[in-house]
């Protein structure tokens, strides 16, 4: 098991066992650093069907793989490739070895904020997004005119 530190995001901690410990349904190839260049590591899902039936629900409360692609697209991973093949393969620029996985940061999704913003900082983000919102539908409306 990776040591990680009570500030690892719990989704991470258990995507970084469950690749450590099921490495023949779903494992973690690392990424290559060589003169300045560098490959991402990857996640390969060997067999979906055996994830969802084995793997995710023993880590999580669930065992839909849409949830856990979905988790992975939170955190920047994307998809290599588009084949309908029992397995996938997905990459993160920020992930070389295991233990980066544990790093990773939430990415801001569609205007939403990050959970290490204060409430005071979203709340005056929120007014102000709704001050350009009211503004923009004003322009937009036929019954007004400006």
């Amino acid at each position: 098991m990776v040591q990680s530190d009570d500030k690892t995001i719990p989704f991470l901690r258990r995507l970084s066992d469950l690749l450590q410990e099921n490495k023949d349904i779903i494992s973690f190839q690392p990424g290559i650093i060589n003169d300045g260049h560098f490959a991402a590591g990857k996640i390969i899902v060997h067999d979906r069907a055996r994830v969802e039936a084995e793997v995710l629900p023993k880590y999580f409360n669930h065992s839909s793989f849409a949830s856990l692609r979905r988790q992975l697209n939170y955190f920047a991973f994307v998809r290599v490739g588009k084949s309908r093949q029992r397995g996938a393969i997905y990459s993160n620029e920020s992930v070389v070895n295991l233990k980066d996985i544990l790093r990773l940061k939430r990415r801001v999704v569609g205007g939403a904020y990050t959970t290490s913003e204060s409430s005071e900082t979203q709340s005056e983000k929120f007014e102000n997004d709704s001050i350009v919102y009211k503004s923009v539908n004003l322009k937009a409306s036929p019954k007004f005119s400006i």
